[in-house]
């Protein structure tokens, strides 16, 4: 026979009515316990509403944000009662960051309502907006690093400092140390982007030649590319040049601005001629069912992979300290508990889209009958990944040397990125070996009957 005290499981042996008679006196005691804190916490703890700013009503992180506060919501009322719910409400519309506040994050230190001040008490931000010098890093990683999974286990396990800390604690630390009046924690996870909508395939397509990215640099083109990307593609061009591979660059960037318009209306008015954006999901809400058309429509209908930049996308809720310190020790607890669970399902929620919506991407001109607007799926050259990659290194390791960044974000970026770099470098030689080839995955999957499970291609 067995017995459950909060879950776990403990054996009672049959026949000794002493030794079962404890074992059912030790049950009903830790469950008075539990129900005895649990009655505390619930008292100790006060309703509270938080109004917080959203950056993004992106398909792929703008609802699942929306969602994490309603998951919230409903765990705090069933754990804590009513009078210990805690629920997030997003402001409607969207509010301009205050002229006073040079960032969202300043907006936050400052507080609004609840702290009587002129920001905001809590915001819903993209990881690079924690810190412009490092924040990409806890936003979407390096180039070529970490995938998903594996920057879960530098994020939430044990991987600072020979086991002490996880690299969501050294963030903290760090926000902390720089004086910040926040709390940060991820809410949302979402899968790996394509690396581009360019005018010229990159790389082979079966039917045209791809110019590689030699001819890419060499390309008449302005690029809306958001660093860390723009600044390795810009590093690789220039390393072509100074070999002798090229006599010049000639791609251009513009800067990124946020709710800055339309980029398919942008190439189609020939201020832009290539883009990266998100992931399919992302695209199809962003770049299709325009009425200045789509990226095949107007020349941008090489949709680039892998998205070497972006492995993954991670986003985060900060809020004032002031306000963090309202909420009762078990309100906090669910704060963060809740939100360690919602990076996982949001990221699982997207992942599971992203497969027929790339295939609506590539299918989406093929009623026209014009192939010229048709959109086909480039694969990089492994040759040029090389290069990016190698640029990557170049550009990580000059950042933290960079005089343009203030001597403290040199430091707490130095001290990020050989905290990753061990986590990889100990971690590395497994995720080599466990990797399957992308070929032999899932490829003649049948049926029992021996019929095909599915079309193996897009289109």
């Amino acid at each position: 026979m067995a017995t459950s005290v909060l879950g776990r499981s403990y054996a009672v042996r049959e026949g000794n009515g002493r030794r079962v008679s404890y074992t059912k006196r030790l049950s009903r005691f830790a469950v008075a316990a539990f129900v005895c804190a649990t009655s505390l916490a619930a008292q100790s703890a006060s309703a509270l509403e938080i109004s917080f700013r959203s950056f993004s009503g992106s398909a792929a992180i703008g609802p699942p944000a929306d969602e994490y506060a309603a998951k919230l919501q409903s765990v705090s009322t069933t754990a804590l009662g009513k009078a210990g719910e805690v629920k997030f409400a997003k402001h409607k519309p969207t509010p301009a960051i205050p002229k006073e506040f040079k960032d969202i994050v300043a907006a936050v230190e400052a507080g609004g309502a609840l702290v009587g001040g002129k920001g905001f008490d809590a915001a819903y931000i993209s990881g690079s907006d924690l810190n412009p010098a490092w924040g990409f890093i806890y936003n979407s990683g390096v180039p070529f690093g970490p995938e998903f999974d594996e920057f879960l286990g530098f994020l939430y396990g044990k991987s600072i400092d020979d086991g002490a800390a996880s690299g969501l604690d050294q963030l903290q630390q760090l926000l902390g140390k720089s004086g910040k009046n926040i709390v940060a924690f991820p809410i949302v996870g979402s899968p790996q982007q394509g690396s581009g909508y360019f005018m010229l395939p990159v790389g082979n397509t079966g039917s045209t030649a791809g110019i590689g990215l030699a001819g890419l640099c060499q390309q008449n083109w302005t690029f809306r590319y958001l660093p860390p990307a723009q600044h390795v593609l810009d590093r690789a061009c220039d390393n072509l040049v100074a070999g002798g591979a090229i006599p010049k660059k000639n791609i251009k960037f513009i800067t990124a601005i946020a709710g800055g318009g339309s980029l398919v209306k942008a190439v189609a008015d020939g201020q832009l001629h290539a883009y990266e954006f998100a992931t399919p999901l992302d695209d199809v809400s962003q770049l299709f069912g325009l009425p200045e058309g789509n990226p095949g429509t107007v020349g941008t209908r090489y949709l680039h992979f892998p998205g070497w930049h972006q492995q993954f996308l991670i986003t985060y809720m900060i809020i004032n300290k002031n306000v963090w310190n309202k909420l009762s020790p078990a309100q906090q607890t669910l704060v963060l508990t809740v939100a360690r669970d919602h990076v996982v399902s949001s990221y699982g929620e997207n992942l599971r889209q992203q497969g027929p919506k790339l295939k609506q991407i590539l299918t989406a001109n093929d009623g026209d009958k014009i192939a010229e607007n048709d959109l086909v799926p480039v694969q990089w050259p492994q040759g040029d990944l090389a290069l990016l990659r190698d640029a990557t290194i170049q550009f990580l390791n000059a950042r933290a040397s960079d005089a343009t960044l203030s001597e403290q974000d040199r430091k707490d970026y130095g001290r990020i990125l050989e905290s990753l770099r061990k986590y990889v470098s100990s971690n590395n030689g497994y995720w080599k070996v466990r990797e399957v080839p992308g070929a032999l995955r899932f490829q003649g999957w049948y049926d029992p009957d021996g019929s095909k499970s599915w079309d193996q291609n897009l289109k």
